[in-house]
């Protein structure tokens, strides 16, 4: 049997909640302060780059839908930003011919909500249906500017990384992940896989191994390992897990949720109780305990619905209800010890934390005194 707690109709408020509140949870409103943003970056680009001119003069003859889809892209938003910290800043992040033949090519194709720079210049698979949810990288030998900046700036976060092509059964099974993600959790699936852009399948050659991760500087972007796409329902929660990241990089972005100088590198760090005495494991930054109280929460709506019958057979309920009931301790372990970091938060970054304990005291989480958690 499910937790009783699991079997109340709270779960479908909460998903309301974490997928269509304001300014926190709503895909369409953060992608339009997304969209406004990186037009106020290119505004400011403008005085000195041709290629931004360029891209602003025809954002003006276009509507919103297709606006938003330019800024959607992981390489016209990487190039932006590249652009801002070359000409504000002085660092050479991108040279003066690439950052103009990169923002004039995204306004060549600047025309529809389907079209952007990189879906348009690489061989890339798109997801089914009206919902946005991006692209699969399929490209081996990209041959166009916008392809290789693209590998290059993930070969810099990301050095010796394998990218591969996946196989066709590779594909099915990331396209079939995501109707299973968006079947289970309608609202929430939609609202956070929508921040996804381009999906990558890769693996290291040795060393440390991944199964889902996500990148800041590279927005928009998941890497999924050929491990974390065998069967359809590891898929979908993978998908659905990274994308919830990707959704928080994106509100940090335009509602920013720390106080400024705020770095990872400088930040105080936590090892959650469930990482004690495992290597490599634990001294979070006080950014990631905020991005996975937010992914464990939403795990709880996930795999509650999953295990009430909205999973089309493929997950087990007690399973379900077990890894439920962690998440729910583990969001509640997380908000509790982000009290203690609240210094570190701007008042966007309390609201945050305060909506997300909201949510929790709604699903009447208790806290054990010993836990006894394992790695997620």
């Amino acid at each position: 049997m499910c937790p009783a707690s699991l079997e109340r109709p709270d779960l479908s408020s909460i998903e309301a909640k974490l997928a269509d509140s304001v300014p926190f949870g709503s895909a369409g409103y953060i992608s339009g302060k997304i969209a406004a943003t990186y037009a106020k970056l290119l505004s400011f680009l403008a005085e000195d780059c041709i290629g931004a001119r360029i891209l602003l003069e025809r954002l003006d003859t276009v509507g919103q839908a297709a606006q938003d889809a330019v800024f959607r892209d992981s390489i016209v938003r990487r190039t932006i930003e590249d652009g801002v910290c070359k000409i504000a800043k002085g660092i050479e992040t991108i040279e003066q011919s690439v950052l103009d033949e990169l923002l004039s090519a995204a306004a060549e194709n600047a025309k529809t909500a389907k079209r952007s720079l990189l879906n348009e210049s690489a061989r890339c698979v798109p997801f089914e249906g009206d919902a946005g949810y991006g692209y699969i990288w399929t490209d081996d030998q990209p041959n166009t500017l916008a392809a290789r900046r693209f590998r290059e700036e993930i070969l810099k976060r990301l050095p010796g990384l394998l990218i591969r092509v996946p196989t066709k059964a590779q594909i099915d099974t990331l396209l079939a992940g995501a109707r299973l993600a968006e079947h289970v959790a309608p609202r929430l699936g939609r609202s956070a896989m929508s921040h996804n852009f381009m999906v990558v399948i890769g693996e290291f050659p040795t060393g440390d191994q991944f199964n889902s991760l996500t990148m800041p500087g590279l927005p928009g972007v998941i890497f999924l390992s050929p491990n974390a796409v065998l069967n359809i329902a590891d898929t979908a929660e993978a998908f659905f897990h990274e994308a919830l990241h990707l959704k928080f990089l994106d509100i940090d972005y335009i509602h920013p949720l720390f106080v400024p100088g705020f770095r990872q590198e400088s930040s105080p760090r936590i090892t959650p109780v469930w990482h004690n005495n495992k290597p490599g494991y634990g001294n979070w930054p006080v950014d990631r305990l905020l991005t996975s109280m937010h992914v464990y929460l939403a795990l709880v709506v996930y795999l509650g619905k999953a295990g009430k019958g909205d999973g089309q057979g493929l997950f087990d309920p007690q399973v379900c209800a077990g890894r439920a009931s962690q998440c729910k301790i583990r969001a509640t372990w997380l908000f509790e010890t982000a009290q203690n970091y609240l210094e570190l938060l701007s008042p966007a970054g309390k609201e945050f934390v305060a909506l997300l304990g909201a949510e929790l005291t709604e699903l009447k989480v208790q806290l054990p005194d010993s836990p006894q958690l394992s790695p997620a």
